[in-house]
C-alpha cells in the first residue's frame, strides 16, 4: 500500500507585503538595538537572594520610597482579611469576627450581603482565594484587589486598608 504524493503543504502566506498606509507616512526605521542585562550573568560576586524592588519615584520627588516591611505587612493583612471576609460570606464565621480587623461600615455592608443572600455565586460552594494584589498609595494605605473561586467560576474582590496607631484595619471592601 505505497502512497505517491505529498499529504500535507506548507500553508498559504496570507498577510499582504508591508507597506505605509498614507503616501506621507515615513519610512519604517530599524530595529532599536537588543537590550542588554544590566547583570553579567556569570558575576560571581552576587551570593543569595535579592530584596523586592520597589519602583522608582523619580516623577514625584517628595514622596519618599515606601518601606519593604510595611509592603509585606500590608500584604499579609490583606491575604488574611480577605480570607475571613470570604468566609463570613459563606457563612463558615459570624460577621463578628470581621469586626475586629474592619470599620464598622464594612461589617455593616456584609451583613447586608450575607442577611439579604446576595453573595455572588454562593450557590456554587466555598469561596477558595487565589490572588491578592497591594498597591500602595502612600505609607498608611494601600488598595487591595484579588480574585477567588467558587466551584468552576472566577469572582473579583477589591479593598482598601489603612495603617493606624493599632495596626491595618479594611476600610473598604467590595466583591463581584
Amino acid at each position: 500500500m505505497a502512497f505517491q504524493g505529498r499529504y500535507l503543504s506548507p500553508a498559504p502566506n496570507l498577510e499582504p507585503p508591508l507597506r505605509p498606509c498614507c503616501a506621507h507616512a515615513l519610512p519604517v526605521p530599524h530595529a532599536p538595538p537588543p537590550c542588554r542585562n544590566r547583570v553579567a550573568r556569570n558575576d560571581s560576586e552576587r551570593v543569595g537572594t535579592v530584596a523586592p524592588r520597589l519602583p522608582a519615584r523619580g516623577a514625584h520627588p517628595e514622596i519618599a520610597p515606601i518601606d519593604v516591611e510595611v509592603c509585606a505587612g500590608a500584604r499579609k493583612f490583606a491575604w488574611r482579611t480577605a480570607q475571613v471576609a470570604l468566609e463570613v460570606l459563606d457563612g463558615r464565621r459570624p460577621p463578628a469576627q470581621l469586626a475586629t480587623i474592619a470599620d464598622a461600615a464594612v461589617v455593616a455592608a456584609v451583613r447586608t450581603l450575607v442577611g439579604a443572600r446576595l453573595v455572588p455565586g454562593r450557590e456554587l460552594g466555598a469561596a477558595v482565594l487565589t490572588r491578592i494584589d497591594v498597591v500602595m498609595v502612600d505609607s498608611t494605605r494601600a488598595e487591595v484587589c484579588g480574585g477567588y473561586d467558587r466551584g468552576p467560576r472566577h469572582f473579583a474582590l477589591a479593598a482598601g486598608i489603612t495603617r493606624g496607631r493599632r495596626g491595618w484595619r479594611m476600610t473598604v471592601f467590595r466583591v463581584r
